[in-house]
Formats: C-alpha cells, sequence, structure tokens
C-alpha cells in the first residue's frame, strides 16, 4: 500500500510537471488546445451533415453520435494529458530510450507514460465536456455512468496504444505498424458500430478493441446499464494488466541504445 501511494503521487507531480512546462509556453498551448477543439468540430460537422439528410442509420440518431463524441473525445483527453508517451512507446523503445526511465528507482511503465503529455489533448477533452452538455443527460446517474465509461475508455486507449507499441521489443522498431493500429482504433471507435457485421466486428471486440472505446460505452450510458459497466471496469482493468505484463516481459529483451539522451 505504501508503494502504491508513493506511485500515485509520483503520477501527481509528474502531472504538474508537464502541465507547468506548457505553460511556460502559453500561447503554443492554446493555440494547439483550439485547433484541436476546432478539428474535433469539423469532424463533428460531418455527422451533423450525414444525419440531416439520413435520420437514422440502423438504430443510431444524431444524439447518439453526440454521446458517443463526447465519450471518446473526454477518454481520449484524459488518456493523453495523463500518458502522452503511450503514443511514442514504439519510438521510445526502438531508439534505446528506456535507458533513462530503467536507472531511476520508479515503476518503469508509469514513468514512461506519464513523463509526456499530449498538450492538444487538452482540447479534445475540453471539446468533449462540450459536447456532454448537448446530450441532456444531466441526471446523478446519467453524469456518473458518462464520467465512469469515460474513464474506461481512456483506460483502454492508453492500454492498447502501449501494447502496439511493445511489439517494438520483438519487431526492432514498429512505430509504424503501432500508428496504423492506434488510428484504426480511433477511426473504427467514431462510427456507429451496428454498422458493422462479421470479421469487422470480431476485429472491433479483440485486436482492435475500438468497441470498448465508444460503442460499449455509449451502450452503458444511453440503456442506464450499470452491469454492463461493471463488465466494461473489468476489461478496462484486465487490458491494463496485460498491458504490464507485455511490457515487462518485452523488457527482458531490451538492449540498450547507447545513446545519450537530454530528458528535461
Amino acid at each position: 500500500m505504501k508503494r502504491t501511494r508513493s506511485e500515485w503521487l509520483f503520477l501527481i507531480e509528474l502531472c504538474k510537471t508537464n502541465l507547468s512546462s506548457a505553460m511556460e509556453y502559453r500561447a503554443s498551448f492554446i493555440s494547439q488546445v483550439v485547433g484541436m477543439i476546432i478539428n474535433d468540430g469539423i469532424y463533428f460537422v460531418f455527422w451533423l451533415l450525414f444525419f440531416d439528410r439520413f435520420k437514422v442509420v440502423r438504430g443510431w440518431g444524431m444524439s447518439d453520435m453526440v454521446l458517443l463524441f463526447s465519450i471518446i473525445t473526454t477518454g481520449y483527453g484524459l488518456a493523453f494529458v495523463g500518458f502522452g508517451n503511450a503514443m511514442n512507446l514504439a519510438n521510445v523503445i526502438a531508439q534505446g530510450r528506456l535507458d533513462y526511465y530503467l536507472a531511476l528507482p520508479r515503476d518503469v511503465l508509469l514513468h514512461v507514460l506519464a513523463s509526456r503529455s499530449i498538450l492538444s489533448a487538452w482540447g479534445d477533452l475540453t471539446f468533449g465536456l462540450m459536447a456532454f452538455l448537448f446530450t441532456g443527460r444531466f441526471s446523478p446517474i446519467e453524469i456518473v455512468l458518462w464520467l465512469m465509461a469515460s474513464v474506461c475508455s481512456a483506460a483502454v486507449l492508453v492500454s492498447s496504444f502501449s501494447i502496439f507499441g511493445c511489439l517494438s521489443f520483438w519487431l526492432g522498431n514498429a512505430s509504424q505498424l503501432a500508428i496504423q493500429a492506434n488510428n484504426a482504433i480511433l477511426t473504427l471507435a467514431m462510427y456507429p458500430r451496428d454498422i458493422f457485421e462479421g470479421a469487422v466486428r470480431f476485429i472491433m471486440l479483440t485486436i482492435i478493441p475500438a468497441a470498448f472505446v465508444g460503442a460499449i460505452p455509449l451502450d452503458i450510458v444511453r440503456r442506464l446499464d450499470w452491469k454492463a459497466l461493471l463488465g466494461l471496469i473489468a476489461y478496462a482493468i484486465g487490458i491494463t494488466f496485460l498491458m504490464r505484463l507485455v511490457f515487462y516481459t518485452g523488457l527482458r529483451r531490451y538492449e540498450s541504445g547507447s545513446a545519450i539522451n537530454v530528458n528535461v
């Protein structure tokens, strides 16, 4: 328990440090946040136009897409504001930059993932909160379900991105493969699940866990399904443990990059 508390305090300090670093260049920080809000908004307009023409697609309407976007963007924001290096883990491993973290008396995986924050993710988080205001789901139960579903979505994103990044332990440099897999998760998550069938739906529930990022959290909030929420929480915990297993198994194969890196 003492070690766990220490790691949590360390994580909080890392988050404070990342935020302080961002505030040193406020103009850049604000421009990235605003730019991401605009980017999310442009993508959202596509669905506004689509559902203006086709009111319902296999039971999905515009209100469902608003809720879906609020969950995904909030989850994405939470994930990469706190654990930005999950996106870059493949490069960190391939370039031998784990040496710095291995020399310190901290949990290596936690330190690696939390040592970087994606500034634009603050824009996603802001957009997600704004989108939720348009869902009209303001009862205490709906707010709690939405928040917990978003947190689970964030956990699945960090874990799945990290697992694909860990492929660099075995493939040498899996950065491009990780990027393609990560993009596939986000792209599939932003579409109504019911338009996919057969092999694609199976992949979304297994190899590319896009359904656990968007559609399943959406169903939980839409149906007020507490049992399904427990299942999602169990899945999020499970994939987090899988991430740690894959990372520390791969770490046994890691060879120093013999590189001198400056870490600020």
